[in-house]
């Protein structure tokens, strides 16, 4: 009997060892793989960015990325308005060319000495009048556009005290080149 319990013993140990070697269990795998990308313009790219209707005097894509310039136009004028709120409603449009819904556009002003509060973004083109996030359910969905401009704020009473100084207090006086930060990310 103790022999034959051995036999059975062995027998379930090798069954066992045969069924945990094959399952596909493995430590560890290196494989090369190619992968291929190109770039594109921003007229181009899935997530296509162009000057919105009317904004060719502010918005230059003659190069592969569009630059936003509000430092003058065509008519002559060579700037925003000094102690004022100056509202851009739509300077470029956001175009989802690619093949996922896209569920959150962010645009954020990144600049120093304060320029992110002088210049916040001024979405337009969805149902609500804002960009799909802080919980709103809207999608950019492929094919589908919406467009933003910029508000700057340049009255006094307006500013936060740390902006005030700016430029040594003299906003009205001051340039400044901030850029926009777009963020999009897909459903």
């Amino acid at each position: 009997m103790k022999r034959r319990n051995v036999v059975i013993g062995l027998g379930t140990i090798v069954a066992g060892g045969g069924t945990a070697l094959g399952t596909g269990a493995f430590s560890s795998v290196e494989a090369e793989r190619t992968v291929t990308v190109e770039t594109a313009g921003d007229a181009n790219a899935f997530l296509a960015l162009t000057p919105a209707s009317g904004a060719s005097d502010y918005v230059d894509d003659t190069g592969d990325t569009i630059v936003i310039d509000i430092s003058g136009n065509s008519e002559g004028a060579t700037g925003v308005n000094q102690n004022a709120l100056t509202s851009f409603d739509a300077l470029v449009t956001v175009t989802n060319q690619g093949t996922n819904d896209v569920n959150s556009v962010t645009l954020t002003i990144q600049g120093d000495n304060g320029e992110g509060e002088l210049l916040t973004p001024n979405p337009t083109g969805f149902g609500d009048g804002d960009f799909p996030d802080n919980g709103d359910t809207s999608v950019l969905a492929p094919g589908e556009t919406v467009s933003f401009g910029l508000e700057i704020e340049l009255r006094a009473d307006q500013i936060n005290d740390t902006v005030a100084a700016y430029d040594n207090g003299d906003i009205d006086s001051a340039n400044f080149e901030p850029t926009v930060l777009i963020e999009a990310t897909t459903a």
